[in-house]
């Protein structure tokens, strides 16, 4: 799983707005821009925006309209690896937007770049502002993982679990993430493994980590349940097999 949060482009497909008999010039300009716009063109449309809002300067839509225009082209600078680009972009959004994508936008670059503490910043901006914070609790959380901040990362994660329980990549992490806390804390990671499986049957890395986790508490017999299944989706996990195959020959020894 990519440890950034997932871009949304603002493909918005912008209408028009009616142009009267004496069409007034911030007008044709902002319908020039929605075209580009629409077009993917989206450095003429931030011309004709701004000149738009330079005639203009209470067309609201135009200044939304600059803020989704500099937000997909960061998407597509972050895509081709250009970082410090699409910082740029992003930033630039920033001065028309505080949407909690752009917040998060810049947070990746950050992350990209290794200024941690810049990110950590840019993610809790997008958690304040944001009505669904989830996935900007989960992208800090991996932050925190960079950073080697276990009880940071597991704090975040759990929240991302609670705040969007359906998302079975949010439970498989929240319990992977208790394995270094200590072993009360570990115990507690059965229930995120229960339920990131529950939610995704084929999730073949919840399947390892619990079996690992059974191995863990010397469940020698779930562990190779889980382990067997796993293996059947093509993961290499012999030697844990063997391993718990091992231990339920010792035990029926004893």
């Amino acid at each position: 799983m990519k440890n950034t949060i997932a871009m949304k482009w603002f493909f918005l497909f912008l209408c028009t707005l009616p142009l009267g008999l004496w069409a007034q010039p911030d007008l044709q300009l902002y319908n020039q821009g929605v075209k580009a716009h629409n077009e993917g063109d989206y450095v003429t449309a931030i011309q004709c925006y701004e000149k738009c809002l330079v005639i203009n300067p209470k067309n609201k839509q135009a200044q939304q309209n600059i803020g989704s225009a500099y937000y997909n082209q960061s998407i597509s600078a972050y895509n081709n690896n250009n970082y410090n680009q699409s910082l740029q972009f992003a930033e630039s959004a920033l001065r028309y937007t505080k949407s909690a994508d752009v917040y998060a936008m810049i947070g990746n670059n950050h992350q990209r770049q290794r200024n941690y503490q810049e990110a950590l910043l840019d993610f809790t901006h997008a958690i304040e502002v944001s009505e669904e914070p989830a996935a900007f609790y989960a992208a800090r959380s991996w932050v925190y993982n960079d950073l080697l901040d276990n009880a940071n990362r597991l704090a975040d994660m759990e929240k991302a679990a609670e705040l969007e329980p359906s998302n079975a990549d949010y439970q498989f992490y929240a319990g992977k993430y208790k394995q270094v806390m200590g072993e009360e804390v570990f115990k507690k990671a059965i229930d995120h493994y229960n339920k990131a499986i529950e939610l995704r049957p084929d999730f073949r890395e919840a399947y390892i980590e619990r079996g690992a986790y059974h191995l863990t508490f010397r469940s020698f017999k779930a562990a190779l349940n889980d382990l067997n299944k796993a293996k059947e989706m093509g993961a290499d996990v012999s030697h844990l097999i063997e391993a718990a195959q091992f231990e339920l020959e010792q035990e029926a020894e004893e």
